[in-house]
């Protein structure tokens, strides 16, 4: 592809974005007494445009990926941290306070964290910035991306209900290659199912070995269950049932299924 439509292509994807945030901020009521979103930053470019007001509101480092945990579903401030795991609690907890204040997303009893009407009209703005990595930057993990805690806690949020188990199943992850979380337990009980990060004295019922990178490529569709297993980048071991049934309990990246 030429870089003219490499550029064309982008500056479609911005516009895009750019249209969701100037809508956003021209309906959105949630301060009475101006009608609109108040944005409450330290830092500001001083400048009348709604791009400017826009990236003040959510562009700060971090913030856009606490969103992203919020509009796929997290609610409690463990959650959300999980879903960031390399960002300081006390920073997360200045961004909510921030978010809040902004009139993005609102602190109920519990506490616990919800989006706005503003917050809710941001998740195609979110979304399309992914979908525009997606297309032009996302390659092969990097080292320094390689957590197998964090990406078997991503995994854990599209768990398909209808495959699992009928009754609880202890999977342990082994991920020789990450450089944190090496080894993680997946816990399938049709109660509710969760990730450890430190062994809860459960017998595995089966025993994954992975190589954590083609593990993510398999999660972000550049590759296949079938590709890694037959490559020996996935071993399992245990019942021939669990072996047979592990593909379909994983949904696949949000990202995989979106257009580009």
């Amino acid at each position: 592809m030429s870089w003219r439509a490499a550029w064309g292509s982008a500056a479609a994807a911005t516009a895009a974005a750019i249209s969701w945030i100037v809508s956003m901020a021209s309906t959105v009521r949630v301060t009475p007494s101006a009608g609109k979103c108040k944005i409450c930053t330290v830092k500001t470019y001083g400048d009348y445009c709604p791009i400017a007001m826009g990236a003040e509101a959510i562009g700060d480092r971090w913030t856009p990926l606490v969103l992203r945990e919020l509009m796929v579903g997290a609610t409690r401030f463990s959650d959300i941290h999980r879903g960031v795991p390399r960002m300081s609690r006390t920073l997360l907890a200045q961004r909510l306070k921030q978010l809040e204040r902004s009139g993005i997303i609102e602190r109920r009893e519990g506490p616990t964290y919800h989006l706005t009407p503003a917050g809710q009209e941001l998740e195609p703005v979110v979304f399309g910035l992914g979908d525009w990595a997606k297309r032009w930057l996302l390659g092969d993990p990097t080292e320094d991306q390689l957590d197998g805690a964090h990406m078997m806690w991503r995994v854990s949020r599209g768990l398909v209900d209808d495959e699992l188990p009928t009754r609880r199943t202890v999977v342990q992850f082994d991920f020789p290659t990450a450089r944190r979380g090496r080894t993680v337990w997946l816990v399938l009980d049709p109660a509710g199912s969760t990730v450890c990060e430190r062994d809860e004295g459960f017998e595995a019922d089966l025993h994954v070995t992975a190589d954590l990178s083609e593990f993510q490529r398999v999660w972000a569709g550049r590759s296949t269950w079938d590709a890694a297993i037959r490559s020996g980048h996935v071993t399992l071991d245990g019942p021939r049932p669990l072996v047979r049934a592990f593909p379909r309990w994983f949904a696949l990246s949000h990202f995989v299924s979106r257009p580009c």
